[in-house]
């Protein structure tokens, strides 16, 4: 069955019965992940809903705000400034197809750009990593702590980072067993989630 079919399928079970309360918001973090199909941030990481914002997008890539991308700016400007989430969360994943496309080069001009920072990076990781697939793991967390980094080119996101009103966190989720590696700063390492103590 294709998946309009399944949309209409769903659609046909409902009923309005008129005007209804929706569920409460109370979000405490904006999750920035991929667009990749495979995973599902609400059901994967078991948030449940109207706990989390999410903004996807290939690679799950911030840009740093000199660099004017309006719907990320806008989204980070939502979430912190007005909802005040508690977490900003960057969550690469393994088997990225953007990843792939910065190492192997996308014919799009539009992507190519959007890309440019983790283009860089290749440069970089192919002198002293040699294979793709190899490459690509490395580029997968280098594009997260990239991106970690660039979210304190706001000064509002420092601001609230510095009065400890928020917390930054980068993460690579693997995309076959789910198991989450998180950041640690102070180490520059990934060490899985279950091994790390829990921040707020």
């Amino acid at each position: 069955m294709s998946l309009l079919s399944l949309i209409r399928e769903k659609q046909e079970t409902l009923e309005d019965a008129g005007p209804a309360a929706p569920l409460p918001q109370r979000p405490e973090m904006l999750l920035i992940g991929c667009v990749d199909a495979r995973k599902d941030p609400m059901a994967d990481l078991g948030i449940p809903r109207g706990r989390a914002l999410i903004l996807r997008n290939v690679a799950a890539l911030v840009h740093p705000e000199a660099e004017g991308r309006l719907t990320e700016s806008a989204a980070l400007a939502f979430a912190v400034r007005e909802v005040k989430v508690k977490h900003l969360v960057v969550m690469g994943h393994t088997a990225c197809g953007g990843i792939r496309a910065a190492i192997n080069g996308s014919p799009s001009y539009s992507l190519r750009d959007y890309l440019d920072p983790i283009s860089v990076m290749r440069d970089r990781v192919c002198a002293h990593v040699e294979g793709v697939e190899a490459q690509a793991a490395v580029l997968e967390r280098e594009a997260v702590k990239y991106s970690v980094r660039a979210l304190r080119t706001y000064d509002y996101i420092t601001a609230a980072e510095g009065n400890g009103d928020l917390m930054l966190h980068g993460w690579v989720i693997d995309i076959a067993t789910g198991i989450i590696h998180v950041w640690d700063e102070r180490k520059d390492q990934f060490v899985p989630m279950s091994q790390t103590e829990p921040r707020g």
